[in-house]
């Protein structure tokens, strides 16, 4: 069974991606990292969800894992925006790899 190296979670065979984290899946998960390395940390949250992905997209192109979530309604998320006052996609990244994540987000999404 295939799973997804992000979040951990295992899926039916033939599946390629993880719905949750759009990461690719592999047949088996890495040996346990350290604490410290598991560690997710946030970067970026927005009510915008096309500066959410492609700050997204840009991070896994350098090869930075990142995990995507959204809190907002079902609604909103089929619109792409959210109107309420919390943003609704919250972007995180390794602890290890924030002051890198965070130099690209500058470049990407400056303060958006």
């Amino acid at each position: 069974m295939p799973f997804c190296p992000l979040c951990n979670s295992e899926y039916p065979a033939g599946t390629k991606r993880c719905p949750e984290c759009e990461a690719d899946l592999v047949e088996e998960l890495p040996e346990e990292q350290e604490e410290e390395e598991k560690n997710l940390v946030l970067l970026y949250a927005t009510p915008n969800r096309v500066l959410a992905e492609f700050l997204k997209e840009t991070l896994v192109d350098s090869n930075i894992p990142c995990f995507l979530r959204y809190t907002g309604s079902f609604l909103e998320g089929g619109l792409g925006y959210v109107v309420k006052d919390q943003p609704g996609y919250k972007l995180y990244v390794p602890e290890d790899k924030y002051e890198e994540s965070l130099a690209i987000k500058e470049q990407t999404v400056g303060n958006l």
